[in-house]
């Protein structure tokens, strides 16, 4: 019985573990596309007023996106 209850023990740490694992790439998913969305939204209200200050502002965060995402893919 307690081999048994060793065995799942073992189990249920090791799925935890991937669960872990699978939660902080899907974060990092998340993150990129959130900055991304932020950076489509600048690069439309930068239009309207045609300010180069917000249009830096939209390329650095599609910078960051992009950055975010590399992370995401290498799983970093």
């Amino acid at each position: 019985m307690k081999a048994k209850a060793e065995i799942l023990e073992k189990e249920f740490v090791d799925s935890n573990h991937r669960s872990d694992e699978q939660m902080h790439l899907h974060h990092r998913w998340a993150q990129a596309m959130t900055v991304m969305l932020v950076a489509i939204s600048m690069a439309a209200i930068s239009l309207l007023p045609r300010k180069r200050w917000l249009e830096w502002l939209m390329w650095g965060l599609s910078g960051v996106g992009i950055i975010s995402g590399i992370f995401a893919i290498l799983q970093i």
